[in-house]
This record gives C-alpha cells, sequence and structure tokens, in this order.
C-alpha cells in the first residue's frame, strides 16, 4: 500500500508503550486514525497533537479481556471514522519472570490480550478489506517471537503465536490485495515493559541493545509500504535468530552466559517491583506482599 494519505487505520493499545510512537508516524503520513485503549486511558494530548498533523483522530475504548469488545471493536472503529484500510494490533500485557511464579491469571490474560484478541480483531477487519480490494494487517510482536529469552516464557509464548499467526495469513491470502506484517522489536528504550525500569537494569548485552521507540514506528511504516513479512527493528539480531532456527542448542547456550543471565535476572527483579500498568492490573491484579 504506497500511498497512505486519506487512509483510515486503527491502532490498539494508543494509550501506552509503542502506541502513541505509532500512531504518530501513521499521522505524519497522512493516516487518519482511530486510538483504542481501556475506558479512562489517557488520549487527549496524543489526540490534540496529531490533529495538529492535519488528521481526522477518533477513540473507541476497549478492555480485550473481554471477547465482546474484541469482536466489535473494528465495527465500532469504522462507526466512528469510516472503513478501516489499515489495523495496527499493538495491544499487549507484559508479564514476566520466573515461569513459575506466574499466576493462571496472569498467564490467561495474558494469551487473551496478546494473541486472542489479535486474532478476533483481525478476523472482524479482514472481510470489510478483502470486499474493498485494499488492506493491511500490521502486528507487534517481539524479538521474544523469534528466539528464546530467560523469564519470558509466557510473553515470548504469546508472540511466538504472533508471528505464526501473521505467517500464515501471508500464505493463506497471498493471492488477495491485503498483507499482513509482524514488527520484532527487541529492547525499546522510555517505553513499554523495559523502558520502565531501563535506568535500573541497564544496556542489554550484544545483539539485543535497545532501540527508540520512534524506530517502531517507522518500521509500521515501511511494512506497510512494502508489504514486508516482518521487520526486525534490531537489525543486529539477525544472527541469534539464525541460530535459534538453526541450533537451538548453540543459541539457548548463549542465553546461559554470564553477562546475558546476569542481565535476565536483574530485569526480571525489577519488573517484579515495578508497579503495574492500568492493563496488567485490570487483567491479574498482585497480591499485596
Amino acid at each position: 500500500m504506497e500511498q497512505l494519505r486519506g487512509r483510515n487505520g486503527l491502532v490498539t493499545g494508543a494509550a501506552g508503550g509503542l502506541g502513541g510512537y505509532i500512531a504518530r508516524a501513521l499521522a505524519a503520513e497522512g493516516v487518519n486514525l482511530v486510538l483504542s485503549d481501556l475506558p479512562g486511558a489517557p488520549l487527549d494530548e496524543l489526540i490534540a497533537e496529531l490533529q495538529g498533523l492535519g488528521v481526522d483522530v477518533e477513540t473507541v475504548p476497549a478492555d480485550l479481556m473481554h471477547r465482546d469488545e474484541a469482536e466489535t471493536l473494528v465495527a465500532r472503529a469504522e462507526d466512528a471514522l469510516g472503513p478501516l484500510d489499515i489495523l495496527i494490533n499493538n495491544a499487549g500485557l507484559e508479564f514476566s519472570g520466573p515461569f513459575l511464579e506466574r499466576t493462571g491469571d496472569e498467564i490467561e490474560g495474558l494469551t487473551r490480550v496478546n494473541l486472542l484478541a489479535l486474532m478476533l480483531i483481525t478476523r472482524s477487519a479482514m472481510p470489510g478489506m478483502v470486499e474493498r480490494g485494499r488492506g493491511h494487517v500490521v502486528n507487534i510482536a517481539s524479538l521474544a517471537g523469534k528466539t528464546s529469552f530467560p523469564y519470558l516464557a509466557t510473553y515470548g509464548a504469546s508472540k511466538h503465536g504472533v508471528v505464526g499467526f501473521t505467517a500464515c495469513l501471508r500464505a493463506e491470502y497471498a493471492e488477495k490485495p491485503v498483507g499482513f506484517s509482524a514488527i520484532c522489536p527487541g529492547f525499546v528504550s522510555r517505553v513499554g515493559m523495559f523502558g520502565r525500569i531501563e535506568a535500573r537494569v541497564g544496556e542489554p548485552p550484544g545483539v539485543v541493545r535497545t532501540v527508540p521507540p520512534e524506530a517502531v514506528g517507522e518500521a509500521v511504516v515501511t511494512a506497510i509500504r512494502s508489504n514486508r513479512p516482518e521487520v526486525i527493528v534490531q537489525p543486529g539480531a539477525r544472527p541469534l535468530i539464525l541460530l535459534s532456527a538453526l541450533a537451538p542448542r548453540t543459541a539457548a547456550r548463549i542465553g546461559r552466559t554470564r553477562r546475558f543471565r546476569e542481565f535476565a535476572e536483574r530485569f526480571a527483579q525489577e519488573k517484579r517491583r515495578a508497579p503495574q500498568t492500568l492493563a496488567e492490573e485490570r487483567a491479574a491484579p498482585r497480591a499485596p506482599e
């Protein structure tokens, strides 16, 4: 989809983490937007900023823990703005830490938001895109969906699902005028799961060094314009991804090296101490310590 100006897009998870940066990148290209997040999520400043770029902006709240809200989101977005040309599935939960410490509520909630809701929203958007002969679905995945990281078992499982889902849709709809892309950032500075604790954790080791959130917004625009199957936001991580696919035992040994292990343990410890986001609190309230 080379021409983006005047298109209509929906961005889920717009209020926090990467959502605002993705919305800014699309608005800069002239895309009108529906921003969706939890009811009560702060969006006023972002709306004003995007409108200043000359695009139409609407908001449609949705709690993606609830299946009915996920399934009706596209219809409500189209009622607010018009037929959708672009869907950005960005909403997600980020529970991390030792797998055996994850509660059943955390595992279920993360899977519902990161994978099930994404699939349901995509299913709702696709018929109109196919009928109109244009559309692109961008799913925000992760390097954790291409390789393996300690203390991210549940999160990584959901993102592997996102990567696989995207690839399967590209194969199934290869002859249709709808594109599908997976965006795979690693550790992103300033925002999201890592950004909230990076000052206490320090720079990740080696090829998984941080990238700025603006790079993710740029990756989304690139994926849509070029119909890219996936964009690895940290290009230096490609050898690790290839190693994970071709030599998983060797890749696992890298994950057990002292530097990598110490970083992973520090990350898990600081994430446990960090305040929960609104989405995390709604999905699985943390028991008082």
